[in-house]
């Protein structure tokens, strides 16, 4: 659809204008806040944008309350670490507990060994553990160590990751080089072009030809992370593509990472490398380690772990920070990390069934109605997209559909469920079944919608 001729039936829609209208009438103390954010240079990033700005002012189990009263059921979840659900009461029990007692100190405290234990038991490649306090230093902290330990400086990456905010993880594959061939291009300004050029690659997802550019820079390359499902294409059918990527590693002697910041303690307790049976040399964790709480970790193989503290004739690394193991992230850790342990017999068969059942549910209501919208999903992990045709790698997205993929967040909201600017969705162990069933009824109304209006 033309843009002119897209604006036009958003401006004339009755559905469209409706919505708007809706959310206006009821969020008058969020557009007060709105008002008052004018001094930030950025409010939030671009990821988190919704389509009419709310200000959330309380959050539980799987429902978010905006500063005006109003509820909704929330698919974001913290950005996916909230597998128990919004302020789960085991965590915050263990952290009201913990601030009676302080909040940082600084040196260590005894949680840290303990939590690190835990982080071992569920990790498959975890002989060692390091804090940190994001998902972002986390890989940034695992790339640094991978350079150490093998005396090489690059590191690849694949093409529609994400692995932080970093300098080195800004580098993404430019869209117009060849797709099994594919160049980086730095994610917005002031990334220097050595970041690019020096240190970091880029290699074709799902595709065969990444094994060849790993044994052609083996002498060069230090590493290759992956998600092992990608958040921008949540998919399980993996497991042979990671399987020979693992023997492509070893072979050319590059570290594999599992970048399991979003499905670690999501996909499965031990994340992907339990849930495929693969384990890595090194993998990253972020907050769902500790129920949302700020914390990322490294978890790696004892050989490689060594460099942080240089035993055994390792090469030294500096690593360190002043809130990392922080008592009140470690003690949110302790509690969520040991309930999800507690739980995961019947936690991630629950989670997967229901993810499976939204998903086939939205699926096939596209196919009966011809939308052409495609739910992926990988267990409880959901991203949206607005096109019919097959979607293998991040090379085969379109914008085709981004005026109706835009308006479909907005009726979305009307409807009572929040979706993020990211447009990556999740369920949790809070979300009930009826939960799900409200989700699927939001889902098919907002298409309907759209349709009423002429946009699909």
């Amino acid at each position: 659809m033309q843009e002119a001729e897209a604006k036009r039936r958003i401006l004339d829609g009755k559905h469209s204008q409706a919505v708007r209208r809706k959310l206006i009438a009821r969020t008058p103390r969020s557009a007060e806040v709105r008002g008052l954010s004018e001094t930030l240079s950025q409010e939030v990033a671009q990821t988190v944008e919704l389509p009419h700005p709310i200000y959330v002012d309380s959050a539980e189990g799987c429902r978010m309350t905006d500063v005006d009263g109003n509820t909704y059921i929330d698919m974001t979840m913290g950005f996916g670490p909230c597998v128990l659900g919004l302020r789960p009461p085991a965590v915050l029990a263990a952290v009201q507990a913990q601030l009676e007692r302080g909040w940082h100190f600084g040196i260590p405290n005894r949680q840290q060994a303990e939590l690190a234990r835990l982080v071992e038991q569920a990790s498959p490649c975890g002989e060692r553990v390091v804090f940190c306090n994001t998902g972002t230093e986390a890989t940034l902290t695992a790339m640094r160590v991978a350079r150490a330990f093998t005396g090489k400086t690059k590191v690849a990456v694949f093409d529609g990751c994400y692995h932080g905010a970093h300098d080195y993880a800004l580098i993404h594959a430019d869209l117009q080089s060849e797709r099994s061939r594919p160049a980086g291009k730095a994610v917005g300004a002031g990334i220097p072009d050595v970041i690019r050029n020096a240190t970091m690659m880029v290699l074709p997802y799902r595709d065969d030809a990444a094994f060849d550019l790993i044994r052609e820079h083996r002498d060069e390359l230090a590493a290759v992370f992956i998600e092992p499902v990608q958040s921008s294409n949540p998919r399980l059918d993996c497991e042979d593509f990671l399987r020979n990527l693992l023997a492509v590693c070893r072979e050319s002697e590059a570290l594999l990472c599992f970048d399991e910041v979003i499905t670690g303690f999501r996909i499965a307790f031990g994340g992907c490398q339990e849930h495929y049976g693969i384990t890595p040399d090194l993998a990253t964790y972020g907050k769902a380690l500790a129920a949302g709480f700020p914390i990322g970790a490294v978890a790696g193989s004892r050989e490689v772990m060594r460099c942080f503290s240089g035993s055994g004739g390792a090469p030294w690394m500096f690593s360190g920070g002043t809130f990392s193991g922080n008592p009140l992230s470690m003690t949110a850790g302790l509690a969520a990390m040991t309930e999800l342990r507690e739980r995961k017999d019947a936690l991630y068969p629950y989670l997967m069934e229901q993810g499976d059942r939204l998903a086939n549910e939205v699926n096939r209501f596209c196919r009966d109605n011809q939308f052409a919208a495609q739910l992926l999903h990988a267990g409880s992990t959901f991203h949206l997209r607005f096109q019919g045709s097959r979607i293998n790698s991040s090379r085969d997205l379109t914008d085709d559909g981004k005026w109706a993929e835009k308006e479909f967040y907005l009726h979305l909201l009307g409807h009572g469920v929040i979706i993020p600017g990211i447009h990556l969705a999740f369920i949790s162990a809070a979300h009930t079944p009826e939960d799900v069933d409200a989700i699927i009824d939001a889902i098919k109304r907002s298409f309907m919608d759209l349709r009423e209006d002429g946009l699909l």
